[in-house]
């Protein structure tokens, strides 16, 4: 669950500054510090427009040992890396072509290998290859993009939009279900209303609903006089 908050603050930090300027042909693969061992956490991922793949990893040494081997790697490419500390340790950086390379390291710690997360985001100028494109799921009405993520595997596709909406929950839910039901889509599940912590009534809605190879699970919450929103669409190829 930590990598999983790592990867998600670093994707989506890094994709709303590079907004815009996706996508790029090169294969992005270069390896600045050979693991231990890997482990692909988003290989193929589309983070706000952004393509985007995240590998945690474990190398030998310590921080500052992986540290330098990342620095020298990246001078011996000509594209010199840059560091920056944060809160939770330390954050690397290379630019190689059109390739940005990021290394989010831990705080130093006295153990004899270091775990890290490899974001390598690929730059450029085109429209991302969406495998789910815009027209194939439409949203709700009067909604708000906060964070817009495709992730694909061998046999499936997955985006998921989070929304922020005016107005109430339980109405934004029954506007966009009806929404959907008049352009083909049919309900196949459908959740209770479930209440936030706290709260003695119930505060948003969940549905399922299938269009041939595409199906989206939505849930409404109500948040400060809003809705919060999160659209999860799948595509089985």
């Amino acid at each position: 669950m930590k990598h999983f908050r790592q990867l998600v603050g670093s994707a989506i930090a890094a994709s709303i500054f590079f907004t815009g300027a996706a996508v790029a042909g090169t294969a992005c693969d270069k390896t600045p510090v050979a693991p231990q061992r890997s482990e692909a956490i988003g290989r193929d991922m589309i983070v706000n427009g952004v393509p985007i793949s995240v590998v945690g990893m474990q190398f030998e040494g310590t921080v500052d040992d992986v540290s330098k081997a990342f620095r020298a790697f990246w001078t011996a490419e000509n594209a010199p890396a840059k560091g920056r500390s944060t809160a939770s340790g330390l954050m690397l950086s290379a630019v190689d072509g059109n390739c940005l390379y990021l290394l989010n390291l831990p705080l130093p710690q006295e153990r004899a290998y270091t775990r890290g997360l490899m974001t390598v985001i690929r730059l450029g100028t085109g429209e991302a290859n969406l495998k789910i494109p815009d027209s194939a799921i439409p949203l709700p009405e009067e909604s708000k993009v906060l964070s817009d993520v495709e992730s694909r595997d061998r046999g499936q596709t997955g985006r998921t939009w989070l929304l922020d909406i005016p107005g109430e929950a339980r109405w934004n839910a029954q506007r966009y279900r009806n929404r959907l039901a008049s352009q083909g889509w049919v309900n196949v599940g459908r959740e209770p209303e479930y209440q936030s912590v706290g709260m003695q009534s119930p505060q948003g809605k969940a549905f399922a609903m299938q269009r041939g190879k595409d199906s989206v699970d939505a849930s409404f919450s109500d948040r400060d006089g809003r809705t919060v929103a999160v659209i999860n669409a799948t595509r089985n190829r």
